[in-house]
């Protein structure tokens, strides 16, 4: 099986049933399949072949999806392009990557104009003026082209510590097993709605639009995300799960004591991308009940998750509330350990990387062998997350590696310190990050975002901490910000935020 055999099955399946809802408008499984055939061979008749590069530029729309599977179909590599990138780092991206086919949509051609010169695409379609045109051109019969697995399906760019960012290499065996991973995981079926609010440019989002086209379940496209909107589109469209990063969860969860809301249909709400504090989920718990969050973790090179917590490990006491504070165990076809920096095994409670391996796991960086190598040494996916196993095999993260705090020789989780501030009243957002310290190598600072009419002081907050938390963890110095910067997704910024400290000092 094959990416691009998605939309055929349920074409054949579920014709009638809706596959998108996108701005009040909808699409049958059976009208989306002939338009993805039409598109793979209007691709085809440019004179493209199996291999070259087919980018999209584009904020989420059934097009853009229209464009993967049009892309698979056609034994293409699909290469979704990040429109918060500026156009000098696009550029670098677009030919890194060496596109041959670019889409974009309309809110994005001033970026591309601005940098045509100096890109070596092909060709070009503006999604807004010539894409039904391009598509109208072409039968809707399904493309003659031999897929196999092992095939290159698509090249996901993540953030990279030097020379730009990373192509990530997924084949159509890595992404499938991927999405069988999350469907068993959601527990997924035909009658399932997902709601789509990250970008799909991340392979998280993208998976779980494959989701519902292994199953015959619908997608349900809002870019535009507010924690009000979200209840009526639950309540209008029948959602059953979504995904998303803590800071969203807040939004969900402030907008539903503040409306009102109910339920509904909503049976899965999972929470990965970064950490979540502690508090958080326990808010989420008590509000939702403990059958609708559950955890998740991965990172792209994984296509994407790795391990989840199920629902039925959730709870407010007891064993269910330590494992509330674990990503939970591996999914079903990965091999995910927790290991020293000698490749053994560590002991329930000792910290290490995770390491994993298994069909979903990319099978290296475009162009970057030696990264490569290094990240899959011993056949190993190596993410560079720090966690800790318990006796069961629940797993902790701890934090990223790079973001570790290390003050004194001593290793610090910021994660542990942001669970303790999110426990004070005032705090509704908070991050810690090490800070330069001539004595210390390194030193705590908080950056916190109060809640709307609350107030707190710095020595205040740093005593609420000292009641919780071991001297040497402490922040030394809090600043108050109104907003921390956050990727599209929702995630936190740390880079950003201790780029400000450290620019001076010429290091990290």
């Amino acid at each position: 099986m094959v990416i691009g055999d998605l939309p055929t099955q349920c074409a054949r399946r579920y014709p009638n049933k809706i596959a998108f809802i996108y701005e009040e408008k909808t699409i049958t499984f059976l009208e989306f399949n002939k338009r993805v055939n039409s598109l793979s061979n209007a691709i085809l008749k440019l004179g493209l072949k199996p291999g070259n590069k087919v980018a999209v530029l584009s904020k989420n729309s059934p097009e853009m999806v229209e464009i993967c599977f049009a892309a698979a179909k056609a034994g293409m590599v699909y290469v979704p392009l990040n429109f918060r990138l500026v156009p000098i780092e696009l550029k670098f991206v677009i030919n890194d990557a060496e596109i041959d086919l670019l889409f974009v949509g309309e809110s994005f051609k001033k970026e591309i104009e601005e940098i045509r010169d100096g890109i070596s695409v092909s060709h070009i379609i503006n999604i807004n003026e010539e894409y039904e045109d391009f598509i109208s051109q072409a039968s809707y019969n399904e493309p003659d082209v031999n897929v196999k697995p092992g095939d290159l399906f698509s090249i996901f760019y993540t953030s990279g510590t030097t020379g730009g960012p990373k192509g990530v290499m997924l084949t159509h065996e890595n992404f499938l097993a991927g999405v069988i991973n999350n469907t068993i995981a959601y527990k997924l079926g035909p009658s399932d709605v997902c709601l789509h609010v990250q970008p799909f440019y991340h392979t998280m989002q993208k998976n779980m639009v494959m989701c519902q086209f292994y199953v015959g379940g619908t997608n349900v496209i809002m870019n535009n995300f507010d924690g009000h909107e979200f209840w009526r589109y639950v309540h209008k469209y029948g959602i059953t799960h979504i995904t998303l990063v803590y800071t969203g969860l807040v939004m969900i969860m402030d907008a539903m004591e503040e409306g009102g809301y109910k339920l509904g249909t909503l049976k899965s709400y999972a929470v990965g991308g970064q950490t979540t504090p502690l508090p958080i989920l326990q808010r989420a718990v008590k509000l939702f009940g403990p059958d609708v969050v559950f955890v998740v973790y991965g990172l792209t090179e994984a296509s994407p998750l790795l391990t989840y917590l199920p629902k039925e490990d959730v709870a407010l006491e007891g064993i269910g509330l330590k494992r509330l504070a674990s990503v939970g165990k591996e999914l079903f076809s990965c091999h995910v350990r927790v290991v020293d920096k000698d490749g053994n095994d560590v002991k329930p409670g000792n910290m290490g990387e995770i390491i994993a391996r298994g069909p979903n796991v990319m099978v290296g960086y475009w162009k970057r062998p030696e990264e490569t190598e290094k990240t899959l040494e011993g056949g190993w996916l190596h993410t560079g997350d720090m966690a800790t196993i318990d006796e069961d095999g629940y797993i902790y993260v701890v934090d990223r590696k790079k973001e570790l705090i290390i003050s004194g020789g001593e290793n610090i989780s910021p994660h542990e310190i942001e669970d303790v501030l999110h426990l004070h009243p005032a705090v509704q957002e908070c991050a810690a990050i090490g800070v330069p310290d001539e004595k210390w190598g390194e030193q705590v600072k908080a950056i916190v975002v109060l809640k709307k009419d609350s107030r707190a002081t710095e020595s205040e907050l740093i005593q609420f901490c000292t009641e919780r938390l071991a001297r040497y963890k402490l922040p030394k110095s809090i600043d108050f910000v109104d907003a921390l910067p956050k990727d599209p997704v929702g995630k936190i910024q740390k880079k950003i935020l201790r780029e400000k400290y450290w620019r001076q000092s010429g290091e990290k």
